[in-house]
């Protein structure tokens, strides 16, 4: 009886371990996976690395969930055999140092893209998925008012590309809105489009509009907006500076020199307009504001007549005149002007009062050249009359030549 006992137990014993053992295994198995790997999901590949950071890596549709002691982001893709190519992005870059669990890696792949710019296409490759991020890209300028269309591509057979990216450029309208030049740019496509988008009232009774509402919008289009009625508007207007004059009689005639700019002024004018149909029919000044008055210039002008030396007679012999004919000159010059080069009576001037214009024409110094003025006379006296006698026996005659 103890012999079969004690066989039963052996059976038992060796049973228990039959079945034991290879549970025990199978758990030292499953723990020492569980503490080498971090799995991720169905399309996911795994890494294992011994101690470091837990690191997800998304390539395009994959993603990637490791354990890595990599210290940057080039060494954690080398180690995984992730290669890049031109124009990829990684984000954070290649350098950057691995420092925190949870890490992170984007990897946006470069690919064939096509932009168009009115007659302009290129071709090249970048990673950039945002439109203004690719028009940055193919190098092209965007203003705020410009716009990015994914379109159906026409190239498809030559270049394998499906869409493209067409820059729509806005369009500049100049108008004038109530007496005020604005320059807009937009994409509106008519007239309207652009009122209602300016949000200015298209109501005929209440403005004025110099083109048809659905005139198409073209680059640099020109219109005009007024409200029909009275209306007021103000603008800044010049007030142009004065000038002093003060005559100096040391300095010599012909002279001048300003001894203190001028310098214009400025205010704002208000004007109350009534317009019908865009023709200003009234207008009046409502208020007048100086915003900076103006600076007077000051001027002086010299008035001093320098005439040369010697007598009379050395003047005449200057111009040329005989001196036989001396006595004849001296009577006429010295009853029109009593021999003062700048005698006038508010019609004739000079030495022989004769017109203005023609004494500046032959003496433009006339003022202090009594040389050139008796030379004029000469040329007078012969032209007229044959000879400075001739001009003598008239003047005693008529008392004028």
């Amino acid at each position: 009886m103890l012999f079969l006992k004690s066989m039963r137990l052996r059976r038992i014993r060796t049973n228990l371990l039959f079945w034991i053992l290879p549970l025990a295994l199978a758990a030292i198995l499953l723990a020492f996976i569980t503490q080498q790997f971090i799995f991720s999901d169905d399309r996911a590949n795994a890494v294992v690395a011994e101690g470091g950071h837990y690191i997800t890596i998304y390539d395009r549709d994959e993603k990637t969930t490791l354990r890595s002691d990599a210290a940057t982001v080039k060494e954690v893709l080398d180690r995984a055999e992730i290669t890049t190519s031109e124009g990829d992005i990684v984000e954070p870059s290649l350098e950057d140092i691995i420092n925190e669990d949870d890490f992170k890696i984007n990897i946006y792949r470069a690919r064939e893209v096509v932009t168009i710019d009115g007659l302009s296409r290129k071709y090249f490759r970048t990673a950039a998925t945002d439109p203004a991020e690719i028009a940055k890209a193919a190098g092209i300028e965007l203003l705020p008012e410009d716009v990015i269309n994914t379109v159906n591509y026409s190239g498809f057979l030559e270049s394998g590309m499906t869409i493209a990216y067409e820059i729509k450029r806005a369009k500049t309208v100049h108008f004038t809105l109530y007496g005020q030049e604005i320059e807009k740019r937009t994409q509106a496509d008519t007239v309207a489009d652009f009122l209602k988008e300016q949000n200015i009232e298209s109501n005929p009774d209440i403005n004025w509009i110099s083109l048809p509402e659905d005139t198409k919008i073209a680059d640099n289009i020109e219109f005009k907006v007024y409200m029909q009625g009275k209306q007021s508007f103000s603008q800044e207007e010049t007030i142009p500076f004065t000038e002093r004059i003060t005559t100096d009689y040391n300095m010599d005639r012909g002279k001048s020199e300003i001894t203190k700019a001028g310098q214009n002024g400025r205010k704002m004018v208000t004007y109350e307009i009534e317009l019908y149909n865009g023709e200003e029919v009234n207008r009046q000044v409502i208020s007048e504001v100086v915003i900076e008055a103006p600076v007077q210039q000051e001027r002086t002008v010299g008035a001093k007549i320098s005439l040369p030396s010697g007598s009379h007679e050395d003047w005449m012999a200057a111009a040329g005149i005989s001196s036989s004919d001396y006595g004849y000159v001296n009577f006429i010059i010295s009853h029109e002007s009593g021999w003062r080069t700048t005698a006038s009576n508010g019609r004739y001037f000079g030495l022989y009062q004769t017109s203005l214009g023609r004494l500046q024409a032959e003496c433009p110094n006339w003022q202090s050249d009594p040389v050139c003025q008796l030379r004029s006379a000469s040329n007078y006296a012969r032209g007229r009359y044959g000879s400075w006698s001739g001009a003598y026996q008239f003047w005693s005659s008529h008392h004028w030549w």
